[in-house]
């Protein structure tokens, strides 16, 4: 890549925390590389123009033809392809969403972007913090590194939960205690008990958050999916 990558930012839908988180980190990310999005008023996403990274943000509604075309189209035009956000990552709250439809049988759900095209990266968060995606973009730019393997292996997950913590890391006694999970909860959705933590699961949105930033959790999802797996990171 160039001194300067070029970066595309696209929101498929969603709550909007994602994109404003984004649009909060263009001060440093300007610095960087040559951003193009339909809030600077410069995105192209006809198919014609390619991108270093493309950046995608929001889940995917399956019923939407068009939404699907484009994601594909940003998909072929990106060299690499990041996941941004918890829906468009793992599926997150959307994955409880009909997109207000009467419940019938052939009305899918929302699926997180890793489910429907290639994903390089898949970065949880509701939203992540927006001094994160420089890193992320720098890390890339430098050809990678460890720093990459945890969000290669949360594209081959494409679920992560509070219940996920549960089933992998405090039940058969792997949790140290240390309530990284509890602190990263966008909902208050982990409480601890006796030092360990445990899920109010009423309040858990499925956003995977408590999962990447447990020490114990990220080293599982590596070891899963990228170091027995045979996936490069």
């Amino acid at each position: 890549m160039g001194s300067k990558v070029r970066v595309l930012v696209h929101d498929i839908g969603g709550c909007e925390g994602c994109p404003i988180s984004v649009i909060r980190a263009l001060p440093e990310l300007v610095g960087i590389a040559d951003v193009h999005s339909r809030y600077l008023g410069n995105e192209d996403v006809s198919g014609g123009v390619t991108y270093d990274v493309g950046i995608v943000t929001g889940a995917v509604c399956i019923n939407e033809p068009d939404v699907v075309g484009k994601l594909r189209v940003i998909r072929e035009v990106s060299k690499v392809l990041i996941a941004y956000g918890s829906c468009a990552s793992v599926g997150g709250i959307t994955r409880f969403c009909r997109g207000g439809q009467e419940p019938r049988p052939e009305h899918r759900t929302y699926q997180p972007v890793t489910a429907v095209v290639r994903v390089d990266y898949a970065v949880p968060g509701c939203p992540p913090a927006p001094t994160f995606i420089a890193s992320l973009i720098k890390s890339i730019v430098k050809g990678g590194g460890y720093f990459l393997k945890l969000f290669s292996a949360v594209v081959k997950a494409r679920k992560l939960s509070g219940f996920d913590l549960l089933d992998d890391v405090v039940l058969p006694g792997l949790c140290v205690g240390c309530g990284a999970c509890i602190l990263s909860c966008p909902t208050g959705a982990l409480q601890m008990i006796d030092g360990k933590p445990d899920l109010v699961v009423e309040k858990c949105i499925r956003c995977g958050t408590c999962y990447v930033r447990c020490p114990r959790a990220s080293q599982l999802l590596i070891r899963r999916y990228i170091q027995l797996g045979g996936v490069k990171g």
